[in-house]
């Protein structure tokens, strides 16, 4: 499955981004072409040495840490869409991979790692762990999550985290495809699901999907000169079919979504940060979500770069004997959010992202209706 390296552009004329509503959710797409020739694959170095591009705020408003506040937000405030994921419906036996990484390339990766602590100077509590056992990356709800590369127009290489969330959709962040400049996009998208390497070995259970069709985010986010907090850092990719016919989604499951449903709520948040494991692993933190203002949710978080673009999940779970329907923000694995920003020092150990409003709604509609096939 290859990518193809070069790309036509469509984008709404700046004057009528500049002057419309963001409820009219506008964005801008890069649809990949078909007399492109096939991109060439990352090598060993680009996957050990690709960089995050997460960017980071300086200050916290002070409802960051009112709990209560976030609370009565969540209570006071009705559930517009909710719909579900689906678990897999294919046997993806036959797309796992493995494959030893050079010693060359492993004399380069990086060295270091940050400390976990339960809770960080900014004093929003959460816990976090690598996930397990190991195969838990391959048993849905997990196997919808997993590991984004890509590179911008000089051929860096960088790396990102996401989810699947329509069959051929996955989801990530607005700055894991696009700098937030004129012209900013990326090339070269690959999507790893249930992405794992342990010393030198690479497990791709899930294969490697590069034959992506389209990509697109939202003109608040292409248009805001890569600056966070911001309004609708989400981004969604389709991938094509495999040679069989089927589509990611049919292999790993997807993630549902629901909003507004994040503000006030306990999430758990998935992805491959690179100061834990060095982004070997998926990792998982678990914390309530208070009001970061500029329609961001901000919850307590060890994770850093490289865990961009990853879900921020409702009610992460397999399904139960005796599970109660009573509220209204019961559906289990529903994406709310994304991991969009860190923040500048590592002291206060917090991150945020926007929470799905009818923007974000719009903008999936958008790719569904240019591929319904994917959705």
């Amino acid at each position: 499955m290859n990518a193809v390296s070069t790309a036509a552009l469509t984008v709404a004329s700046l004057a009528a981004l500049a002057t419309a509503p963001l409820a009219q959710a506008q964005s801008v797409s890069l649809t990949a072409s078909p007399r492109a020739l096939a991109a060439a694959e990352f090598s060993d170095v680009e996957i050990v040495g690709a960089k995050s591009p997460m960017p980071t705020v300086k200050f916290l408003p002070s409802t960051a840490f009112d709990y209560n506040a976030a609370a009565a937000e969540a209570q006071s405030r009705a559930v517009a869409v909710d719909r579900p994921g689906k678990r897999p419906v294919a046997d993806a036996q036959g797309l796992l991979t493995r494959r030893e990484l050079s010693a060359a390339a492993m004399a380069l990766a990086p060295a270091g790692e940050a400390v976990p602590e339960a809770v960080g100077t900014g004093g929003i509590h959460f816990t976090s762990t690598r996930t397990y056992p190991r195969q838990q990356d391959r048993t849905y709800p997990s196997s919808a999550v997993g590991k984004l590369f890509f590179k911008d127009g000089a051929g860096n290489s960088y790396i990102c985290s996401g989810s699947v969330l329509r069959p051929g959709v996955v989801l990530t962040a607005g700055h894991c495809v696009h700098s937030g400049k004129p012209g900013g996009f990326y090339n070269s998208f690959t999507f790893v699901p249930g992405y794992s390497r342990v010393g030198s070995t690479e497990v791709r259970p899930f294969g490697t999907w590069s034959n992506w069709a389209n990509v697109r985010t939202t003109s608040a986010w292409a248009n805001g000169g890569g600056s966070v907090p911001n309004v609708g850092d989400w981004a969604l990719i389709v991938f094509n079919r495999d040679g069989a016919g089927k589509r990611m989604g049919d292999y790993t499951g997807f993630l549902g979504y629901q909003y507004p449903a994040m503000i006030g709520r306990h999430m758990t948040v998935l992805g491959y940060p690179a100061n834990l494991d060095s982004g070997t692993q998926m990792h998982r933190v678990d914390s309530q979500v208070n009001n970061g203002g500029t329609n961001n949710g901000l919850w307590g978080s060890d994770m850093t770069g490289g865990s961009s673009g990853g879900p921020v999940i409702l009610n992460f779970r397999q399904d139960y004997v005796g599970l109660s329907g009573s509220t209204q923000d019961n559906g289990g694995n529903r994406a709310t959010s994304v991991v969009s920003w860190g923040y500048t020092s590592a002291g206060p150990q917090v991150q945020g992202g926007a929470q799905f409003n009818s923007d974000f709604g719009a903008l999936l509609n958008a790719a569904c209706s240019a591929y319904a096939w994917a959705c």
